[in-house]
Order: structure tokens, then C-alpha cells, then sequence
């Protein structure tokens, strides 16, 4: 218990602190590649990203020596094991945001359901995964058709909606990649959208349907209890009527 108790603490210590890295993760991700750097702020973003590893893999090694269990605390968190490993990961852990998303109701902003359907894990990682691989294509586009003859794609902007709409389906076709390593991209994100939407269509469903049997089920129960009360009552009915009753030949003497 002394070991559970260490591990929250340090838990809710590090939460914070490691919210506000991941936010910084995000233009120190995209910066070298959005822009033409110079080698003193180049070499400031390498400092900070290895500052910012540091401080995740100092949190995680920190939770790992409180934990009951290693080897199952590893195992249960994988994905913080991933982002120590992978720098691209670390922004994922901006979905601890999504707590904070039970203030809205506070100010009387019902959104019960979005929050029960964000809060599911297959949807979370799914999310964070589109806006990854969104962000991510968006600058590889960018870097393989901004300085391409004939190129309609000469911003992160134009990228980005470009990104948007292929990942979509939707294709309005008002930018394109011209060269073949853009085109390349272009068909990769298709082929991502097209199977996150699934995944997002099925796992909304399937939230749907189970919450659909919940209330059901609840229904069901509250019949049972309905009935169990007049099951009850009945008894006592029995119970009062048997006591009233005079015993068997009582009323023949004399």
C-alpha cells in the first residue's frame, strides 16, 4: 500500500510538468522542418529536445522505482516506455487534457457522451495518431513539393489542408502533389485516413451499442427490484393472514 501510495505521488508530481514538455515538443518537432534554421537555434532546439527526454525519462524512472511491480507497471504503460523511446510520441501525452474536459460541465456545458467516447482508449490513441500522422505528412509533403517546378504546395498552411482533405477522402483538388515523392505520401495518407475512419466509425459504435445494453440492463434491473419488492410484500401478506387464522379446531369445544 506504502508503494501505491508513493507511486501516485509521484504520478501527480510529474503531471503537470510533463504537460507543459509536451507542449513544447511540438514546435521543436516541426520547427527544422518547417524552416530554414540557423545553426545556433538548431543547436538550442537539440538542447531543449534533450533536455526534454531527460525530464521523461527521469519521470518514468522515478515511477518505475516506486512501483509495487515493475515488470507490470511496464507492462501497463508501454506507451509512456514508447515515448521516452520515440521524441514524435511525447506530444501523445497531451491527451491527459481530455481530464480536464469534465470543467465544461461545471458551466453547465453537457457533453457526457463526447467525454465517455474520448475517454475510451482505442479512441485516444486513434485521435492522436490522425493528428500525428496529419502533422507529420503535411511537413513531408511540404519538404518534397515547395521547391518543385510547377508546385501548388509552397506552405505549411497549404499542407496541412492539403493533409486535412487527402486524409478525408474528400479531395477537392485545389492542391495536389506533383512530384513522386509527394504523390507517395499522398497515397500513404489515404490509406491511413481510410483506416482510422474506420476504426473511429467502429469503435463509436461499438461504444453505442454497449451503453445502448447498459441502459437496458439497468432497466431490467430496476424491474427485478420492482418485483422482488412486490414479492415482499406478498410474503408479508401470507405471513399476517397464517397469523390471524384460528388454530385447527379451536372454535368446536363444548
Amino acid at each position: 500500500m506504502q508503494s501505491d501510495e508513493r507511486l501516485r505521488r509521484v504520478e501527480q508530481a510529474t503531471e503537470v510538468p510533463l504537460l507543459i514538455l509536451a507542449f513544447a515538443m511540438v514546435p521543436l518537432l516541426l520547427g527544422p522542418v518547417l524552416f530554414d534554421l540557423s545553426d545556433a537555434v538548431e543547436t538550442s532546439f537539440l538542447v531543449a529536445d534533450w533536455f526534454i527526454w531527460a525530464a521523461f525519462a527521469t519521470a518514468f524512472g522515478l515511477k518505475l522505482a516506486v512501483a509495487p511491480s515493475r515488470l507490470r507497471y511496464v507492462r501497463a504503460n508501454w506507451l509512456e516506455v514508447a515515448m521516452v523511446a520515440l521524441p514524435l510520441l511525447r506530444p501523445i501525452r497531451l491527451l491527459r487534457l481530455l481530464r480536464f474536459a469534465r470543467l465544461a460541465t461545471a458551466v453547465g456545458y453537457n457533453e457526457t457522451l463526447v467525454r465517455r467516447i474520448a475517454s475510451e482508449k482505442g479512441t485516444q490513441f486513434t485521435l492522436v495518431a490522425v493528428l500525428t500522422i496529419l502533422a507529420t505528412g503535411a511537413g513531408m509533403v511540404l519538404l518534397a513539393e515547395r521547391d518543385a517546378d510547377g508546385a501548388n504546395i509552397h506552405t505549411y498552411g497549404d499542407a496541412l489542408w492539403w493533409a486535412a482533405t487527402t486524409m478525408t477522402t474528400v479531395g477537392y483538388g485545389d492542391l495536389y502533389p506533383t512530384t513522386p515523392a509527394g504523390r507517395g505520401i499522398a497515397v500513404a495518407l489515404m490509406l491511413f485516413g481510410i483506416a482510422a475512419l474506420s476504426v473511429l466509425t467502429a469503435t463509436i459504435a461499438a461504444f453505442l451499442v454497449r451503453d445502448r445494453e447498459d441502459v437496458q440492463m439497468a432497466d431490467v434491473m430496476r424491474e427485478l427490484e420492482r418485483l422482488r419488492g412486490i414479492e415482499a410484500r406478498l410474503d408479508a401478506v401470507v405471513e399476517e393472514m397464517r397469523s390471524q387464522r384460528p388454530p385447527p379446531g379451536g372454535g368446536a369445544a363444548g
